[in-house]
């Protein structure tokens, strides 16, 4: 079994936001109110994501654990597979950068792990990362974890 941390978002600024917002609750003696904001603060701290990939029994599942004890999600069956691919994927979009109406052409650009499933043009995604090097050593990962060849059309 392989669980594959993911990363982390913004979190921390709102968790570092609803906690100075319970400082200022606890100073002014306002106990009903800091509280409830004490407990979500600490509640988006330490939640984070993961996925899991069970090869033995055929399985993922993409959980996101609540004050890193409480896993909340699913499973999935994974298919047949004969070789794990990682291949860029990359997208051109329009994005407005300021309140002028002016726009700027942006490429957003980032890498897939996917297996290869047998008797299909279709691949099986497991995974979107933004960084090629954490995106290769994931793929490796994943390869050693399944017994599967990893090639990589990123070159």
């Amino acid at each position: 079994m392989l669980k594959i941390p993911l990363p982390r978002s913004q979190k921390y600024i709102l968790g570092a936001f609803i906690f100075a917002s319970f400082l200022y609750a606890f100073i002014n003696r306002e106990p009903a109110f800091g509280i409830p904001l004490l407990l979500l603060a600490v509640a988006v701290a330490t939640t984070y994501s993961y996925v899991v990939l069970d090869f033995a029994n055929g399985y993922k599942g993409e959980f996101t654990c609540l004050f890193g004890l409480i896993p909340l999600g699913g499973w999935e069956r994974l298919p047949s597979a004969n070789h794990v691919f990682l291949k860029r994927f990359s997208e051109v979009a329009q994005e407005e950068i300021s309140d002028s109406g002016v726009y700027q052409t942006v490429r957003h650009q980032r890498y897939l792990i996917m297996l290869s499933v047998p008797d299909s043009r279709d691949g099986f995604l497991i995974l979107k990362v933004l960084n090629l090097n954490k995106a290769r050593k994931i793929a490796h990962k994943i390869s050693l974890a399944g017994a599967l060849e990893l090639k990589d059309y990123t070159q």
